[in-house]
């Protein structure tokens, strides 16, 4: 699988990794499908408050209302634009799921979550500056795999 980051949700990430400093943040990643198992980000939400310094437990209805959103403005093409996964922040660890990382994950696609696959996406600011990224797919019955991340150019 290929995720591609736009420049725009880069950039709009490393602002709220900036301001978060030392404590985790996330929420979950919208995208689009554009090819066979290609999918963009196209937006994210992000609580920007509840995390520590070692962990990010996010809020389903404060997500749940930003996916209600974003569905509203691309016009309910479920097929076309839909929920692809979780992303939260490890400002003072590697970008490498965490084992409740992982069971978190697992989890929702397992079960409780009602999806057939999810990424989840870790990053954080290496230096204060650089970004750094990680991407894993989890599919029910499938053990978990790593997926490339493509920075884009935005087409804005």
């Amino acid at each position: 699988m290929q995720l591609q980051l736009p420049t725009d949700v880069l950039r709009r990430m490393r602002c709220h990794l900036i301001k978060a400093g030392s404590r985790e943040i996330g929420g979950i990643l919208m995208g689009e499908e554009i090819g066979d198992q290609v999918f963009q980000i196209v937006d994210f939400s992000v609580d920007a408050s509840s995390g520590t310094r070692a962990q990010f437990v996010r809020d389903a209805d404060q997500h749940d209302e930003a996916l209600s959103a974003f569905f509203e403005r691309t016009g309910g093409e479920f097929g076309r634009f839909n929920y692809l996964g979780e992303w939260h922040s490890h400002p003072s660890f590697s970008v490498l799921p965490s084992l409740q990382d992982m069971h978190a994950m697992q989890d929702l696609v397992d079960g409780s979550g009602g999806v057939d696959f999810a990424v989840l996406f870790i990053s954080r600011l290496k230096w204060h500056w650089r970004f750094e990224c990680s991407a894993h797919l989890f599919v029910r019955g499938h053990s978990p795999s790593a997926a490339s991340v493509t920075r884009v150019k935005s087409e804005i």
